[in-house]
Formats: structure tokens, sequence, C-alpha cells
């Protein structure tokens, strides 16, 4: 089977289990096709230094650094940050690319899958 493009993109708070879902699905697609995981609208507050085990859900940095191992591409939306004042990520250890809205458009764009959360 060719390796396809796919786009897993996060829209939703963090939050609840969406996120920690929708990460462990890129990292498992990643091991045959070529991952991107976009962060937009409220998702963006995933990458954020907060803590999710205090309100109990499960982390997901263990999933950010696989999908980054198995060659996933982390992007964020810029103007999604800025419309929410965040000006710092968390460092996960691995690239988070900041793209803005019309790039992330072309990202999604080129993909030949597709995946919403």
């Amino acid at each position: 089977m060719a390796k396809k493009n796919a786009v897993c993109i996060i829209k939703s708070n963090p939050f609840s289990w969406k996120t920690f879902e929708a990460l462990r699905q890129a990292v498992g697609m990643a091991m045959d096709h070529n991952v991107s995981v976009v962060f937009i609208k409220d998702g963006v507050f995933a990458l954020t230094n907060w803590h999710p085990e205090m309100i109990g859900v499960p982390s997901f940095d263990k999933s950010i650094e696989a999908l980054a191992m198995l060659g996933g591409k982390i992007y964020v939306d810029k103007n999604c940050l800025d419309d929410r004042g965040i000006v710092k990520l968390k460092d996960f250890g691995v690239e988070i690319f900041t793209k803005s809205e019309e790039e992330v458009c072309k990202l999604i764009k080129s993909a030949e899958v597709v995946l919403i959360w």
C-alpha cells in the first residue's frame, strides 16, 4: 500500500479525551503514512504548559514525542494562538511549526486523508 498524506486536525479544547485519542491515532497512522497534526481553534491550548492529569485526562506528551520520532509533523495556527493570547508553547522536546492560516489551508488541501477532532 502506498503511503498517504494524512492530516489530523485538533480543534477541540484538550480538557477531554479527544486530544489524547487524536494523537494516539496519529501515532498509529504515522507507522505507515505521512502524518501531520494541526492544532487550530481551542485545540491550541493542548500545546501550553497545563497539567491534564489534574483533571483526570491522560497526558499526551509521549504521543507527541512518538509522532515526531516516526516522522510526523506538528503544526499550530499562529492566528489561533494570537486570538487566545498564547505567547509560549510547552517544550515537548520536538519541533512545533507555527504556520499562518493560509499555510494551514494549503497543508490541508494537499492531504489525501483529513481527520477532524
